[in-house]
């Protein structure tokens, strides 16, 4: 029985072991994967222009060209001042005033001043104190603890 279960845990952390170098393996596998990918799309660009694709109506943008665009100021409409921006009505957002609503009074009740509920001593922490331990005859017998 003995050996029987130290086969099963031997299996067990076999199996798990196993389980951990196939997850690593395959984690590494994907870590490359993405360099491998972008390798082929690499290659494929490089071979998509050795192929003679010229178009005559189009002429590609120079460096300096895409750079000199950035540098073109761009220029907004003026910006037009209508009636209805002016209008105070549009944007009065309180066109009543506002009036505070009466509070009731509060009341005064017998527990708020009893100085029983508010006494600091009453939320102390008192230490508990322990029982000393005692040792009893089950702890030391021979029967108990050998099997």
């Amino acid at each position: 029985m003995k050996t029987k279960n130290n086969v099963q845990e031997a299996t067990r952390k076999l199996l798990a072991s196993g389980l951990i170098l196939v997850a690593v393996s395959i984690s590494l596998n994907a870590q490359n994967s993405e360099k491998l990918l972008t390798e082929a799309a690499f290659y494929n660009g490089k071979a998509l222009a050795m192929i003679d694709n010229t178009i005559e109506t189009y002429s590609a943008p120079t460096g300096a060209d895409v750079s000199a665009s950035y540098l073109i100021t761009e220029t907004e409409e003026a910006l037009e001042l209508e009636d209805w921006m002016t209008d105070e009505t549009s944007f009065d957002v309180y066109p009543m005033s506002v009036q505070p609503e009466p509070e009731e009074a509060l009341n005064l009740e017998d527990w708020m001043i009893d100085e029983t509920y508010f006494n600091p001593f009453t939320f102390q922490v008192m230490a508990e104190t322990e029982s000393e331990l005692e040792l009893e005859n089950w702890m030391t017998s021979d029967e108990v603890w050998n099997l």
